[in-house]
């Protein structure tokens, strides 16, 4: 049965934490639920990516496992970051096919990047034609980590810089019912350089993520721990939590889900 509403699923960034995102759509997909958008920021874009090609989530799964950070950084000496972030383009492309467009998508994917020169979020895509692995590069591409990524006059980084979870965003394009996901993390000490950087934005983006949560119907918070998030061989156990997560999450809001689906479709998660 077709959902009575747009729903829209929106994926926050965090490296390695972005494995809990396959747990979340294994448990919407047992639970019925197929979302009609997904927007994503840095590693949310790029899972949303491979979700909305059509990549079974076995399969995702796979990939990720497999993962290397030789897959994902490439060298680079100028002085605007440590790596280059076109390996990720070409992984994307490898996977997606080269030069898909997010026409080609469904269901629809947003993709949030940061401009340095206007110091504004861009949402793409801006016109169906355009091709998926640039804008999601560019919204993994890290300030520091990795150099920002050219497209025309822009100079695009991480969207996370200014949309650390993007439920606004698809509510502006549509969506009437919002499922956000992100993380809720251990409060140790930072670790190294990227740590600090990153840990730096989050506090900085504290109150732009609180709007995003109130923005959603349902919260899907993974709480991961101390897991690291740059040891990318040990956040694939993340996964299950992130399953965990969304299945806690179902269960609270069955009635709402019910409502929004019409049917008895999330009665299993249940069991």
């Amino acid at each position: 049965m077709a959902n009575k509403k747009k729903i829209g699923v929106a994926l926050a960034g965090g490296v390695g934490y972005c494995m809990t995102h396959i747990g979340v759509f294994q448990a919407l997909e047992k639970a019925g639920i197929k979302p009609d958008m997904v927007a994503g920021t840095s590693g949310g874009a790029l899972i949303g990516a491979l979700y909305a090609s059509g990549i079974k989530l076995d399969r995702i799964e796979h990939i990720v496992k497999s993962i290397k950070w030789s897959k994902l950084m490439g060298a680079h000496f100028l002085f605007k970051g440590l790596a280059s972030s076109k390996p990720i383009q070409d992984l994307v492309e490898e996977l997606l096919g080269k030069g898909r467009r997010f026409a080609d998508l469904g269901p629809e994917l947003l993709v949030t990047v940061v401009d340095l020169v206007t110091e504004r979020k861009v949402i793409y895509p801006e016109r169906p034609s355009q091709t998926i692995a640039l804008p999601v590069r560019a919204s993994c591409s890290l300030p520091l980590v990795y150099v920002p990524v050219r497209d025309g006059e822009r100079l695009l980084v991480d969207g996370g810089m200014l949309v650390p979870l993007p439920t606004r965003e698809l509510r502006e394009r549509g969506a009437e019912f919002v499922i956000a996901a992100d993380f809720k993390v251990a409060r140790d000490e930072p670790r190294n350089l990227f740590d600090v950087a990153l840990r730096t934005l989050n506090i900085a983006n504290q109150e732009r993520l609180a709007e995003s949560v109130k923005a959603a119907d349902i919260h899907i918070e993974s709480h991961v721990g101390q897991s690291s998030r740059w040891n990318l061989a040990t956040a694939v156990d993340l996964i299950k939590v992130g399953r965990m997560a969304a299945e806690d999450a179902i269960a609270k809001n069955h009635d709402l889900i019910q409502e929004l689906m019409g049917n008895e479709a999330v009665t299993e998660t249940m069991r």
